[in-house]
């Protein structure tokens, strides 16, 4: 009897977004169908050898992919497939994505359908997923005959207080220049309710002055604290 794969998952699954925990659900589904063995190793990228041994743990390994990681499995002749839009790697490892660009054309057909004819989106230029769904939804905005304002915050604003103070900067006088009523796209829940807090402040409506699609659908910032959003 063949022995069965092992196959290693480096998934930051101490994050526990929709997006991380979707992907290893649906990794470790095939791999029960297949008899596939799949082991959680966070630390993939530290314990592989660093040289081209037989005593690889490993038949392949599925990750969002670090540079060390891309250069250890290679000297391994290890598979790796990435999960990270954002991955350094990036351009040298086959990958498996979500279609951001499809996502950028749902979030502009949503915001376009209530009505709303002024735009805006924050985002992070480091976050290729947010990149590719920005030029999406301003493709379509702009085809319709609109504009749409553009922001850019650091990838995670709660890194440092200095990125938090920063952060609220930029929204401040971004938000200075908005016309209401305004459709939003946020590149995460927590900047989405960030915007909101502030819109608090000058006494702007959210959703009906303010219409925010915040985020990758994490429910719990997203449905429970008022008002909702949409994700």
């Amino acid at each position: 009897m063949p022995e069965r794969r092992r196959v290693a998952l480096m998934l930051d699954l101490a994050w526990p977004y929709k997006r991380h925990v979707g992907t290893f659900a649906g990794i470790q589904r095939y791999a029960e169908e297949h008899g596939w063995e799949s082991t959680i190793d966070e630390f993939t990228d530290d314990t592989l050898p660093d040289r081209r041994t037989k005593a690889v743990r490993y038949d392949g390994v599925i990750a969002r992919a670090t540079k060390q990681l891309a250069i250890r499995s290679a000297r391994n002749g290890l598979p790796v497939v990435n999960v990270w839009h954002s991955s350094p790697v990036f351009e040298s490892l086959p990958g498996v994505f979500p279609d951001s660009s499809a996502t950028g054309h749902l979030c502009a057909d949503h915001l376009l359908s209530r009505g709303f004819r002024n735009f805006a989106v924050v985002t992070s230029p480091r976050n290729r997923a947010a990149t590719i769904e920005l030029q999406q939804f301003r493709r379509l905005i702009t085809e319709t005959g609109y504009a749409c304002q553009t922001a850019n915050v650091p990838q995670r604003i709660d890194r440092t207080v200095a990125d938090w103070r920063r952060t609220e900067q930029t929204l401040a006088k971004w938000m200075d220049s908005w016309q209401l009523p305004i459709g939003v796209r946020s590149i995460s829940e927590q900047t989405g309710r960030l915007i909101v807090q502030m819109c608090r402040e000058r006494g702007w409506r959210v959703p009906a002055d303010v219409a925010i699609i915040a985020g990758s659908n994490e429910e719990t910032l997203c449905e429970n604290p008022r008002p909702s959003l949409t994700s």
